[in-house]
């Protein structure tokens, strides 16, 4: 599946920078800073879904939910 995106000209140079120092293509790139994205949303969805439970055992903090299984 393909789609087509007018980026700035200042974000795509970023792109097609940041992509050749990492060794990718900005396609590449650009699909991996959307994955990355997608799944830092799915992470705080899913903590903010389950923050009742948590504090309910005393876990509000990352720093406590570290200490809990440390």
């Amino acid at each position: 599946m393909s789609i087509t995106l007018d980026l700035p000209d200042e974000i795509m140079l970023d792109v097609i920078r940041r992509a050749q120092r990492a060794g990718q293509t900005p396609d590449f790139f650009i699909a991996d800073a959307l994955r990355r994205q997608f799944a830092i949303e799915r992470f705080r969805e899913t903590r903010q879904s389950l923050g009742g439970y948590g504090e309910g055992a005393g876990l509000v903090t990352d720093e406590d939910v570290f200490n809990a299984i440390s």
